[in-house]
Parts: structure tokens; sequence; C-alpha cells
């Protein structure tokens, strides 16, 4: 099994920022239906998260793959963050 990636805080806060932006725009086009404003801000939140990846020089497959990981990994910190501020509610 692959190691996990190590990424600064700074990388991982805007892979962060980036997830929630796609998820807000994509339950906005469920609720409301397609909108330019959405679209675009489902285009730039995957821009957003694939531009270190660009940087990179690795090629096409690496920067398509490393987009899709630093998204989960932005999920992922979300859902982390919810579940740490629910925990500390309670302890």
């Amino acid at each position: 099994m692959k190691k996990k990636v190590k990424r600064s805080k700074l990388l991982r806060t805007f892979n962060s920022l980036c997830a929630v932006l796609l998820m807000v725009s994509a339950i906005y086009i469920m609720v409301m239906g397609f909108n330019s404003v959405a679209m675009a801000a489902m285009a730039v939140s995957v821009a957003g998260a694939a531009a270190p990846l660009v940087q990179g020089d690795e090629g096409i497959l690496e920067i398509v793959i490393g987009t899709f990981e630093a998204m989960l990994d932005g999920v992922v910190a979300v859902i982390e963050g919810i579940a740490s501020a629910i925990a500390s509610v309670f302890s």
C-alpha cells in the first residue's frame, strides 16, 4: 500500500477549501439547478486543487490522480474537523 503523501498545513487547508467549495456548489446545482456561477465555482475548485500538481511537472496521469487525491484529502479534513468539533462539545 502506498504511503500517505506529506503535505504542508497550508496546502491541506487549501485542499479543504477547494473541497468545501466543490461540495457546496454540487449541492447548489442539485437543489437549484444548473447555474453559471455554480459551474464556475466547481471549475475553480478543481483547478485550485490541481494547480500545485501541475507545477510538479510529473505527467498527465499523476495530475489527474493527484487532483482526486487532493480533493479526497480535503473532504476527509473537513469531516475530521466536524467530528473534532462535535467531540469537543461532548467532552
